[in-house]
């Protein structure tokens, strides 16, 4: 497990919330936020980013959290 600095290098990686729920892929990032697509799209702060495990982005936030930054 690492901590996340070079958010650019996880475009394309799983992302997955703390109660294993799969959210998709990184799709962009930008300086605040990361835009994660699948069936739903997600726009979430990068703060909820917990690390990366070498092949998923996890989050520290549960499914039921991250549905308030769906964006379609």
């Amino acid at each position: 497990m690492e901590t996340v600095h070079n958010l650019g290098r996880l475009v394309r990686k799983g992302v997955r919330t703390k109660d294993g729920s799969d959210l998709g892929d990184m799709l962009a990032t930008d300086e605040t936020h990361i835009t994660v697509q699948g069936i739903r799209i997600y726009k979430i702060p990068i703060k909820f980013i917990d690390f990366f495990n070498g092949s998923e982005v996890l989050l520290n936030i549960s499914y039921d959290e991250v549905t308030k930054y769906k964006t379609f």
